[in-house]
């Protein structure tokens, strides 16, 4: 039993050190990392900047926003407010009347927070 262990610990200790004296090999790339798939392209393409007019009087930029989809308005708690089609925000811009309180406008995958007074 001892002989094995004798035996065992060579071998360990040999593949250690020829792993360690091994040359580096580079492996080939198979996937360029600059490329760019479709889905990439596409997000960037179709997205637009949102100037949201709230009560008339307080404007904010989205920036990033996709030129399709809706621009959602929660409260603090979550529930959703208010919803407007993206499609029918007149030069990018939209507005919105909405009560005193916290809101979140969300626009795609982008969201801003709003405190009206």
């Amino acid at each position: 039993m001892v002989r094995y262990r004798h035996i065992l610990f060579v071998f360990l200790f040999t593949g250690i050190s020829l792993a360690t004296n091994a040359k580096k090999t580079d492996f080939p790339v198979i996937f360029p990392i600059d490329d760019i798939s479709e889905a990439d392209t596409a997000d960037t393409i179709n997205t637009m900047t949102l100037e949201v007019t709230i009560n008339q009087k307080t404007t904010i930029k989205m920036e990033k926003v996709p030129t399709t989809g809706y621009l959602e308005v929660y409260s603090i708690l979550g529930r959703k407010v208010t919803s407007i089609n993206l499609k029918t925000c007149v030069a990018n811009t939209c507005s919105i009347d909405l009560a005193k309180g916290i809101f979140i406008l969300k626009a795609g995958k982008v969201a801003k927070k709003v405190i009206v007074k």
